[in-house]
């Protein structure tokens, strides 16, 4: 008696195409999501070249790394926004319970012990902010020497993480680590480049002066009705 194969469907070009296309439009969407968050100090954006990897830069504004400037990357599974958390990697080495001393990879399981379809990049990157901004001593360590200093000498483990700080603050203007026209890059204060850039975001233009005046009959600076003169 023979056995009849089954016949397995295959994936049709047109079908990885579409796939492609809606992987595409779920990663904008999740983007444009965390653009409209108010994150306060942090900085993320796609890479130019794969829409899989996310720039990202820190700017701790409170708690013990303030004053840090920390870089990272965040890397979405292949067949997002199926397999699980996205990854996280400091590039600037951080001294922390939860980031891996050897790697930089952050571990997400504090946050989220299970990744689900319901969850967005924008609350993953609010967790990074998070877990600057306070520690925890009851976080699941993968850096087992952090949490114990955090626990039992906490002196020593601010001082490792202000040596933290300072490092990360002597690498702010180093060259690209990647080549990608989207990969965050500082440079030092240039007054023939920004004066002029400075002077357009803090000096509002004449037309919107005057927008902001309203209908008025009253001349700046007077409080004498009828004072301001007719436009001619």
């Amino acid at each position: 008696m023979s056995v009849k194969m089954i016949d397995r469907p295959t994936i049709s070009q047109t079908n990885k195409e579409y796939s492609i296309y809606l992987q595409e439009y779920n990663i904008l969407s999740e983007y444009k999501m965390l653009c409209f968050q108010d994150l306060k100090g942090i900085y993320v954006i796609p890479s130019a070249q794969n829409s899989l990897l996310w720039f990202g830069v820190q700017f701790v504004r409170q708690g013990i790394y303030q004053g840090g400037v920390f870089r990272f990357i965040i890397a979405l599974p292949q067949n997002f926004p199926d397999g699980g958390c996205p990854k996280v990697t400091f590039q600037t080495p951080l001294f922390h319970p939860l980031i891996d001393p050897q790697s930089g990879e952050l571990s997400t399981s504090w946050g989220f012990p299970e990744w689900r379809k319901s969850n967005r990049i924008w609350q993953l990157v609010q967790f990074i902010t998070k877990i600057l901004t306070k520690v925890d001593i009851k976080m699941n360590p993968v850096n087992q020497e952090a949490s114990m200093l955090l626990e039992n000498n906490f002196e020593e483990f601010r001082d490792r993480v202000k040596k933290c700080v300072r490092e990360s603050l002597d690498k702010v203007y180093n060259p690209p680590m990647m080549d990608d026209p989207h990969y965050i890059v500082f440079s030092l204060y240039n007054s023939e480049l920004h004066d002029s850039v400075k002077r357009e975001i803090y000096e509002p233009k004449e037309e919107e002066e005057n927008k902001a005046l309203g209908l008025s009959w009253v001349q700046p600076g007077s409080l004498q009705p009828f004072s301001k003169p007719e436009a001619r």
